[in-house]
Formats: C-alpha cells, sequence, structure tokens
C-alpha cells in the first residue's frame, strides 16, 4: 500500500474546506480522499469526523440538490432521483427529499414555464401533432412524468 500523500490533518482540513464550499454528498467525499491516496480506515475516520462536525451531512445535500435541480436546471422529479441514485444516495432519503423540499406549486410553475417557454421555440412549427411530440420528449428528457403533464393544455 502507498503512504497518502498527505497527514491525516492535511487531508481533514482539505476535505473541510471541500464541503464548506458547497454541500457535498458522502460519495463525492469518498471519491475525493480516494484521490487524495487515503486507505480505507483513514475514510471511514474522516467521514465520520465531517459528519460529527456538520461539514457533511447527506440530507442537506439532498435538500440543496433537489431545489438547485428545479429551480436553476428546471429538472423533473424523475431525473432528480436518477441523479441522486448515482450519486449513491439513500432511497430513503431520496423518496423523501423530493416531494419535501419543493413544493408542488413551485414544481407546477416550472413545468408551466417551460411549456410557455418550448411552445414559442416551437412556434414554426406546422404541424400541431408534430410539434405535441417534440413538447412532450423534450419534458420527458427533463425528467417530468407523463401524467405531470398530460393533463394541461400543451397548445
Amino acid at each position: 500500500m502507498i503512504p497518502p500523500a498527505f497527514s491525516r490533518e492535511q487531508i481533514i482540513f482539505k476535505l473541510e474546506a471541500f464541503c464548506a464550499y458547497q454541500e457535498r454528498c458522502t460519495q463525492e467525499v469518498r471519491t475525493k480522499l480516494d484521490r487524495l491516496g487515503a486507505d480505507e480506515s483513514l475514510s471511514i475516520e474522516v467521514i465520520k469526523f465531517l459528519k460529527e462536525n456538520r461539514f457533511l451531512d447527506d440530507k442537506r445535500f439532498v435538500e440543496a440538490y433537489v431545489q438547485g435541480k428545479v429551480r436553476i436546471k428546471k429538472w423533473g422529479r424523475q431525473k432528480i432521483k436518477a441523479g441522486l441514485f448515482q450519486k449513491r444516495i439513500d432511497a430513503k432519503l431520496i423518496q423523501e427529499g423530493i416531494y419535501a423540499f419543493v413544493s408542488d406549486e413551485e414544481y407546477q410553475l416550472v413545468l408551466e414555464s417551460l411549456i410557455e417557454r418550448k411552445n414559442r421555440e416551437l412556434s414554426t412549427e406546422k404541424n400541431p401533432q408534430i410539434k405535441k411530440q417534440k413538447l412532450m420528449r423534450f419534458l420527458l428528457s427533463r425528467g417530468f412524468q407523463y401524467d405531470e403533464f398530460s393533463s394541461l393544455n400543451l397548445d
């Protein structure tokens, strides 16, 4: 085993700064620890330290992630779930967070604004059926489920 390039204190200092810069999940911290050359026992110890000192909190990460993806990226719940799953967040946390941190009203407003914007972009499309297909494909690619927008006026 190659000894770590940094001391325990240096690794903790780097990871405190890493976590203080923006919300991080445990998986991102593990990846960073691997890049810094920390072994498994040191990784576990550092993650425990970061959690005890509130630098690392997966629930807080889920809140920031969900709010950011809905408000800034304008993603739907399906795409957000997939992103959180890729970051190896606990399924229970994902399920709670996906509905708890963004109100249904705000989510609906985001969906409606996307429909309006895409309809403006597709205003030159002559065939209404093709226009509707393009709009639906766009919304699905953004992570919205069919039943979330099927009752809305897509014209």
